[in-house]
């Protein structure tokens, strides 16, 4: 496997052989690896974050989970 550095070089070698009316292409194709990656990363920063969580808690969150959701318009209206 190449190390970062190598793999960035080889794409910056092949930017710069890109024509520059395919630019525009390519910078809305990194703004949207750019965007998956935040995403990803927003949603693994809750990782492991109820694995401490009082029992009792994580009953009452579960048992009622249904009636909850029910009671949770605001994911409907958006």
């Amino acid at each position: 496997m190449k190390a970062d550095t190598q793999i960035r070089q080889q794409i910056f070698r092949k930017i710069r052989r890109i024509p520059s009316e395919k630019l525009n292409d390519l910078n809305d194709y990194l703004s949207k690896l750019e965007q998956t990656s935040d995403k990803s990363s927003k949603t693994l920063s809750f990782a492991g974050s109820w694995n401490n969580i009082d029992e009792s808690a994580f009953d009452e969150l579960t048992k009622n989970l249904i009636s909850n959701r029910n009671r949770n318009t605001r994911r409907f209206d958006e």
